[in-house]
């Protein structure tokens, strides 16, 4: 099979660990000797850093932003800047447990009228997938394999675990998702500030309360909701579980009012610079010329992305009544808990938003396997692969 112009590892049926050695530095680094806890500990100072600067620099959702910019330029220098993946699941689950607070019986009882914008998302899936694939395959010149998954609107986590066992290369993968995720994260939250939530222009909320008071009884059941819905969702492998365990068990409680509360701020501000950090993973030890490699093709489609996404929500807007940052956030494949982040920050309507993303995961899980073979074969068939 030919290989991408982004990368060189083969994928295999190992799926994801393919994945995370593809992403290892092949420098040897300085700091080999540094004790693992420590090596967590500057990844989330250089991020934390990052994240005053935006914070202090006005930028949108700028913890989240300024952690993401200032870990990627070390990643890339082959500094090591690892994820703990145990505390990154706790924060993405911390988000859910936001967004399912609300899910109140006002909005769950307004959830009918939805299904107009839910049948537009699986139409922009399509439109956009399908102009991926020429982008991926002329553009980027990758091979078929990689072209489909890589043009795959998201979930990012099972697409480095699918693609590599239908051929794709994991290291292209991996940089044109990684690439596609950032330029979205800087972009779309100015984007909704610039022309607003649906009554004008509107401005981040500034106010940084770094309290953790409330109700020990809240955080308990809060607590409760976090753990068993991410070990649960887990279980029973929910699409994007981290997140939709916790969103699930909190929407319950909040529905029948069991607690009122939310996460406090300060946890919330945690949750963007660990995940913000996190996305320095798909850069290590890349090149120059690698990450403008994935520049191309990532922003290709972002651009693609975010101008049929505009187009579609200007639609939903005029005929649905649904507000256009409402609807921009909801179909911009930028990420389940990063977009229901970024909805939460602005003050849009999390449910709504959340709700549209799980419904675009799961499209992309049920029909990518099956129409991915019709595309190119597995490899070791006796259906020869195409480039």
């Amino acid at each position: 099979m030919p290989q991408s112009r982004l990368g060189n590892c083969k994928g295999t049926r190992d799926g994801l660990a393919v994945g995370l050695y593809a992403m290892l530095p092949t420098k040897a680094p300085t700091d080999l000797t540094m004790p693992q806890f420590l090596l967590y500990f500057r990844t989330l100072t250089i991020g934390a850093l990052g994240g005053l600067v935006g914070y202090l620099f006005h930028f949108p959702l700028g913890w989240l932003v300024g952690a993401m910019l200032s870990t990627i330029p070390c990643a890339m220098a082959g500094v090591r800047v690892p994820t703990h993946w145990g505390l990154r699941s706790m924060m993405i689950g911390t988000i859910g447990l936001m967004a399912g607070a609300a899910f109140t019986p006002d909005v769950v009882s307004r959830a009918g009228e939805w299904a107009f914008s839910l049948a537009g998302v699986a139409v922009y899936c399509v439109i956009i997938t399908a102009i991926g694939l020429f982008i991926c395959l002329k553009v980027g010149k990758l091979d078929r394999a990689t072209a489909a998954f890589s043009a795959a609107p998201g979930g990012l986590s099972e697409i480095l675990v699918l693609g590599p066992s239908y051929g794709a290369d994991v290291r292209s993968l991996s940089l044109v998702h990684g690439m596609r995720l950032t330029v979205i994260l800087v972009i779309v939250p100015f984007v909704i500030v610039w022309v607003g939530t649906g009554n004008g222009p509107t401005q981040m909320n500034r106010t940084l309360d770094l309290s953790l008071a409330m109700p020990l009884k809240d955080y308990a059941i809060l607590g409760a909701c976090l753990i068993v819905g991410v070990i649960g969702g887990k279980k029973i492998r929910l699409p994007g579980s981290h997140l939709t365990g916790p969103l699930i068990l909190s929407a319950i409680v909040h529905y029948f009012g069991l607690t009122h509360s939310s996460p406090p701020q300060l946890i919330v501000v945690v949750a963007q610079i660990v995940i913000g950090t996190s996305v320095a993973q798909f850069f290590n030890n890349t090149t120059l010329r690698q990450v403008l490699g994935g520049l191309v093709v990532g922003g290709g489609l972002t651009v693609v992305n975010l101008g049929v996404a505009a187009l579609f929500a200007l639609a939903f807007q005029t005929w649905l009544g649904i507000p256009f940052a409402a609807g921009l956030i909801a179909l911009v494949p930028g990420g389940l808990p990063e977009m229901s982040l970024i909805s939460i920050a602005l003050g849009l309507d999390a449910a709504f938003v959340s709700l549209h993303h799980l419904f675009r995961v799961v499209l992309v899980l049920v029909f990518l396997p099956l129409l991915v073979p019709l595309w190119i074969s597995k490899p070791g068939s006796s259906i020869e692969t195409k480039s």
